[in-house]
Protein backbone atom coordinates (compact mmCIF):
# COMPACT_ATOMS: atom_id res chain seq x y z
CA UNK A 1 0.00 0.00 0.00
CA UNK A 2 1.10 3.45 -0.81
CA UNK A 3 -0.30 4.88 2.77
CA UNK A 4 2.22 2.46 4.08
CA UNK A 5 4.85 3.67 1.96
CA UNK A 6 4.26 6.94 2.55
CA UNK A 7 4.18 6.94 6.58
CA UNK A 8 7.40 5.04 6.53
CA UNK A 9 8.92 7.84 4.08
CA UNK A 10 7.74 10.68 5.89
CA UNK A 11 8.35 9.44 9.51
CA UNK A 12 4.32 10.52 10.26
CA UNK A 13 2.53 9.62 13.75
CA UNK A 14 -0.77 7.74 12.96
CA UNK A 15 -3.47 8.27 15.59
CA UNK A 16 -5.75 5.09 16.28
CA UNK A 17 -8.38 6.88 13.90
CA UNK A 18 -6.11 6.22 10.88
CA UNK A 19 -4.84 9.92 10.30
CA UNK A 20 -1.19 10.13 9.35
CA UNK A 21 -0.31 13.59 11.47
CA UNK A 22 2.61 15.72 9.81
CA UNK A 23 3.90 19.29 11.65
CA UNK A 24 3.10 22.53 9.93
CA UNK A 25 6.69 23.30 9.09
CA UNK A 26 7.24 20.18 7.25
CA UNK A 27 4.12 21.29 4.83
CA UNK A 28 5.98 21.53 1.41
CA UNK A 29 8.15 18.31 2.25
CA UNK A 30 4.73 16.18 2.88
CA UNK A 31 2.91 17.85 0.06
CA UNK A 32 5.68 16.91 -2.86
CA UNK A 33 5.66 13.21 -1.28
CA UNK A 34 1.88 12.98 -1.46
CA UNK A 35 1.41 14.64 -5.04
CA UNK A 36 3.27 11.63 -6.68
CA UNK A 37 1.39 8.48 -5.32
CA UNK A 38 -1.96 10.47 -4.30
CA UNK A 39 -2.51 13.23 -7.06
CA UNK A 40 -6.69 14.12 -5.86
CA UNK A 41 -6.99 15.88 -3.20
CA UNK A 42 -10.88 15.18 -2.37
CA UNK A 43 -11.17 17.35 0.79
CA UNK A 44 -10.01 19.96 3.30
CA UNK A 45 -11.54 20.38 6.61
CA UNK A 46 -10.97 22.05 9.88
CA UNK A 47 -11.65 21.28 13.38
CA UNK A 48 -11.57 24.10 15.86
CA UNK A 49 -10.24 23.92 19.82
CA UNK A 50 -10.93 26.97 21.36
CA UNK A 51 -9.51 25.29 24.88
CA UNK A 52 -6.02 25.19 22.98
CA UNK A 53 -6.50 28.45 20.93
CA UNK A 54 -5.88 25.59 17.85
CA UNK A 55 -6.98 24.19 15.20
CA UNK A 56 -6.39 20.58 13.43
CA UNK A 57 -6.55 21.16 9.37
CA UNK A 58 -7.49 17.46 7.51
CA UNK A 59 -6.75 16.79 4.34
CA UNK A 60 -7.92 13.91 2.09
CA UNK A 61 -6.56 12.33 -0.91
CA UNK A 62 -6.82 9.67 -3.01
CA UNK A 63 -5.54 8.04 -5.84
CA UNK A 64 -8.31 7.76 -8.87
CA UNK A 65 -6.26 4.48 -10.36
CA UNK A 66 -5.97 2.20 -7.20
CA UNK A 67 -8.56 2.44 -4.39
CA UNK A 68 -7.03 3.72 -1.55
CA UNK A 69 -7.18 7.23 0.56
CA UNK A 70 -5.29 8.65 2.77
CA UNK A 71 -5.96 11.21 5.64
CA UNK A 72 -3.32 13.51 7.07
CA UNK A 73 -3.70 16.40 9.69
CA UNK A 74 -1.68 19.00 11.03
CA UNK A 75 -1.91 20.99 13.95
CA UNK A 76 -1.73 25.25 14.10
CA UNK A 77 -2.14 27.72 16.25
CA UNK A 78 -5.07 30.54 15.88
CA UNK A 79 -2.85 32.67 15.08
CA UNK A 80 -0.85 30.89 12.88
CA UNK A 81 -0.80 30.73 8.73
CA UNK A 82 -0.43 27.51 6.54
CA UNK A 83 0.67 27.47 3.19
CA UNK A 84 -1.54 27.31 0.79
CA UNK A 85 -1.46 23.66 -1.26
CA UNK A 86 -2.86 25.32 -4.32
CA UNK A 87 0.91 24.92 -5.56
CA UNK A 88 0.40 21.10 -5.48
CA UNK A 89 -3.55 20.86 -6.26
CA UNK A 90 -5.31 23.58 -8.14
CA UNK A 91 -7.95 22.32 -6.61
CA UNK A 92 -7.26 23.64 -2.75
CA UNK A 93 -8.52 26.83 -4.06
CA UNK A 94 -12.10 27.59 -3.00
CA UNK A 95 -11.87 24.81 0.15
CA UNK A 96 -9.26 26.98 1.33
CA UNK A 97 -11.09 30.08 0.70
CA UNK A 98 -14.36 28.20 2.50
CA UNK A 99 -11.79 27.17 5.72
CA UNK A 100 -10.89 31.00 5.67
CA UNK A 101 -14.30 32.46 5.66
CA UNK A 102 -15.77 29.59 8.35
CA UNK A 103 -12.88 29.22 10.19
CA UNK A 104 -10.19 31.88 10.07
CA UNK A 105 -7.31 30.04 9.07
CA UNK A 106 -5.08 32.17 6.72
CA UNK A 107 -3.61 30.22 3.71
CA UNK A 108 0.00 31.79 2.78
CA UNK A 109 0.55 32.13 -0.86
CA UNK A 110 -2.70 31.40 -1.92
CA UNK A 111 -3.73 33.30 -5.14
CA UNK A 112 -6.92 34.86 -3.79
CA UNK A 113 -7.98 34.53 -0.16
CA UNK A 114 -11.15 36.50 0.22
CA UNK A 115 -14.57 35.27 1.42
CA UNK A 116 -16.30 33.16 -0.53
CA UNK A 117 -19.63 32.05 1.64
CA UNK A 118 -20.63 35.04 3.32
CA UNK A 119 -20.37 38.55 2.92
CA UNK A 120 -16.56 40.99 3.36
CA UNK A 121 -18.10 42.68 5.78
CA UNK A 122 -19.37 39.52 8.44
CA UNK A 123 -17.80 40.01 11.30
CA UNK A 124 -15.84 36.40 12.92
CA UNK A 125 -15.56 33.26 11.64
CA UNK A 126 -18.94 31.06 12.45
CA UNK A 127 -17.43 27.55 12.24
CA UNK A 128 -15.16 28.19 14.92
CA UNK A 129 -16.66 26.83 18.78
CA UNK A 130 -16.33 29.80 20.36
CA UNK A 131 -18.42 32.13 17.70
CA UNK A 132 -21.68 32.97 19.69
CA UNK A 133 -24.59 31.20 18.41
CA UNK A 134 -27.46 33.01 17.35
CA UNK A 135 -25.82 36.03 16.74
CA UNK A 136 -25.29 37.15 13.07
CA UNK A 137 -24.20 40.83 12.83
CA UNK A 138 -26.82 43.70 12.76
CA UNK A 139 -27.36 44.02 9.39
CA UNK A 140 -27.71 40.41 8.40
CA UNK A 141 -29.64 39.41 11.26
CA UNK A 142 -32.88 37.96 9.06
CA UNK A 143 -34.86 38.11 12.65
CA UNK A 144 -35.10 41.83 12.24
CA UNK A 145 -36.21 41.96 8.86
CA UNK A 146 -39.94 42.37 8.52
CA UNK A 147 -41.86 38.79 6.99
CA UNK A 148 -42.67 39.06 3.63
CA UNK A 149 -46.45 37.85 3.01
CA UNK A 150 -47.72 37.25 -0.30
CA UNK A 151 -50.81 38.23 -0.79
CA UNK A 152 -53.92 35.73 -2.32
Amino acid sequence: MKREKIKEELKLEETKDGFLVFKSSEFYHVMERIKKDFPYLSFITAVHFPQEKAFDVIYAFRNIDEPEIIFLKTKIKEEEKLPSAYKFYKGADWMEREIYDLFGIEFENHPDLRRIVLPEDWEGHPLRKDYPINKAPEKYDYRKKPVLRRED
